[in-house]
């Protein structure tokens, strides 16, 4: 199949919401809206009578038909009844029964007592979206799909999502990770026309990257997503991209932010009408969640919001505000948990925080302000990491999917690159396999002589015994790898020495002692000390190569540095244009 014979969609199949992209007309990847003008689609499905409700239509029936309302079941699909946790069991809706080791739900349609699958209930809801996509392209067909999963699942719960939609009617094209998805919507791995590679984190707009961390960057990928947290910590090396960490936390998501409005809320209707919600008054407690979730959308994007519920308890109504400050200090527990997690991904990844250079966000919780607030407070202020968020977080994976179909669908169908995508399968073992290449265990750079003046004084926390290492090929790389850089000549040096070496990528810390309070204001409390952390590498007392390179007359040398699988490295020096190499030197058969 391609381009020309239809369209292609991505789709973001959350456990608490899903959403569908695909390609304008201008080529730019849009999420796109249902009948209703909804982007993001609750995942749940309610039945009433005759009636099918689907997405954030099926949300009020939670309040007056909760045993006929299915959620939460995306995460259900390709497990066993036996493998599911308690916290996973207990809901507010359809009970997760067993059916032979199988999590299947017990509604009623149409009058009839029916068992559905959470594979039936998917292959349901796969429907709905792949029908508003549909109907939103008017007729052009569907040819096929990109859609992702947490790097969690399982290659049973991979094939049976594969299996949901084949039985929906869609076709899958491939089954991405969440964080792929994510990095594929900013178009960070999308070389340019040129093929060079992107120089802004936010696309087009915003600061560029500094000139060293085009090539070579660590990148934190936070999802912050309705029933979980997620970080993975990836190295991008010259538009490759390699998982170092991963670490996912199931105790805090989307829905724990609520639950702390839900507490809040309920406290304060207590204190308006003296009236306690009871504990078994499921209705109440059903209408006050759904509206504390419409409560923390609106704090995503302004100062303050209401809450109103009418007939909430005993009769009585509702209506109360919160501000975005009183939030963050009652999501205060969940962000700093948040923020424990992507420190520990950051040491699993053996990394310091100051190593990262950007820190790109995903899942509709990731956009509310206290918690990008929270996550700068790990980065130094003079560390220059970027928090990449200006795609709209709920959309990012729907984006990214939409851009990768597109991609796939783009490549003629007789290249070597459509069919190598085209054989990998979605099995992660075998995936695995396939994509893993050898990478540079440490970096390798080149070793100068401390520079003098100002700008020794802009590298100073860099350089070690009067030396300054510069990375060439960073540790993470993926290998054969090569690199060339440029070296000025010393006027009249009939000579210049090249020397290669590896690194030990090091954290300095310095503490900085505060300024002494003034004696005569007894009222102010003595400051702490703080601690400034800065990367530097130290290299080897022993270099790898030294290369004598005849400069006489030459006003430049370039360096070509070529690491190959087999750990042989090899360095190739010219002379200003020169097409011959004036000096070279390999290590390793």
């Amino acid at each position: 199949m391609s381009q020309e014979e239809g369209a292609v969609i991505g789709i973001n199949l959350g456990n608490t919401y899903g959403s569908i992209a695909c390609i304008n007309q201008h080529g730019r990847a849009d999420v796109i809206a249902n009948e209703n003008g909804e982007r993001q689609i609750a995942t749940r499905i309610s039945f009433n009578g005759d009636q099918v409700y689907t997405g954030n239509e099926a949300t009020p029936q939670l309040v007056r038909n909760s045993a006929n309302t299915i959620d939460g079941f995306v995460n259900l699909v390709g497990r066993k009844y036996s493998e599911l946790l308690p916290e996973e069991l207990s809901r507010k809706s359809a009970k997760v029964i067993d059916v032979n080791d199988t999590p299947s739900f017990k509604v009623e349609i149409d009058g009839k007592e029916t068992t559905l699958s959470a594979h039936d209930v998917l292959v349901r809801f796969i429907g709905v979206l792949h029908g508003a996509a549909k109907d939103f392209l008017s007729g052009v067909p569907i040819i096929g799909s990109v859609l992702s999963v947490p790097i969690w699942w399982s290659d049973a719960q991979i094939q049976a999502l594969e299996s949901a939609a084949s039985d929906a009617g869609l076709r899958v094209l491939q089954v991405i990770p969440v964080p792929a998805s994510t990095l594929v919507a900013y178009g960070l791995t999308q070389p340019g026309p040129k093929g060079e590679h992107p120089s802004h984190p936010d696309g087009e707009q915003g600061k560029p990257y500094a000139p060293e961390k085009t090539l070579d960057r660590n990148v934190v990928v936070v999802d912050f997503g309705g029933s979980s947290f997620d970080v993975t910590v990836v190295a991008s090396r010259a538009g490759l991209y390699s998982v170092l960490s991963y670490v996912h936390d199931k105790s805090i998501g989307g829905r724990t932010l609520d639950d702390v409005l839900v507490e809040y809320f309920a406290k304060e209707f207590t204190k308006k009408t003296k009236v306690t919600i009871r504990a078994e008054d499921a209705r109440a407690w059903a209408k006050l969640r759904n509206e504390a979730e419409i409560t923390k959308r609106s704090l995503s994007a302004s100062n303050s919001a209401q809450c109103s519920v009418e007939s909430l308890a005993e009769g009585l109504d509702f209506s109360g505000s919160v501000n975005r400050t009183r939030f963050n200090l009652l999501a205060g527990r969940v962000y700093q948990q948040a923020a424990q997690n992507v420190t520990e991904a950051i040491k699993q990844a053996k990394l310091d925080a100051c190593q990262i250079d950007e820190v790109v966000l995903a899942g509709g919780s990731a956009r509310l302000p206290g918690l990008i607030d929270q996550l700068s407070f790990l980065f130094a202020e003079d560390s220059d990491t970027h928090i990449t968020e200006s795609i709209d977080s709920d959309q990012v994976v729907a984006r990214g999917n939409a851009i990768y179909a597109h991609t796939i669908v783009s490549i003629p169908k007789e290249a070597e690159e459509r069919k190598f995508i085209e054989s990998l399968s979605n099995a992660r073992q075998q995936n695995t396999d396939q994509l893993t290449m050898p990478t540079t265990v440490r970096p390798i750079g080149l070793v100068l002589d401390a520079p003098q003046g100002a700008e020794r004084e802009r590298v100073e926390k860099q350089i070690v015994d009067n030396q300054l290492f510069v990375p060439v090929i960073a540790a993470n790389t993926p290998v054969p790898a090569r690199r060339a850089f440029r070296l000025p000549v010393a006027q009249g040096a009939a000579s210049s020495l090249v020397r290669i070496a590896e690194a030990t990528p090091e954290v300095r810390v310095e503490t900085i002692q505060p300024e002494p309070l003034d004696e005569e204001d007894e009222d102010d409390e003595p400051l702490e000390p703080e601690e400034v952390k800065s990367a530097y590498y130290k290299p080897d007392s022993q270099r790898l190569i030294e290369l004598v390179v005849p400069t006489s007359g030459a006003k430049s040398v370039t360096v070509e540095l070529v690491v190959l699988s087999g750990g042989q490295v090899t360095v190739q020096a010219k002379v200003d244009e020169n097409t011959e190499a004036a000096a070279t030197a390999k290590l390793g058969a």
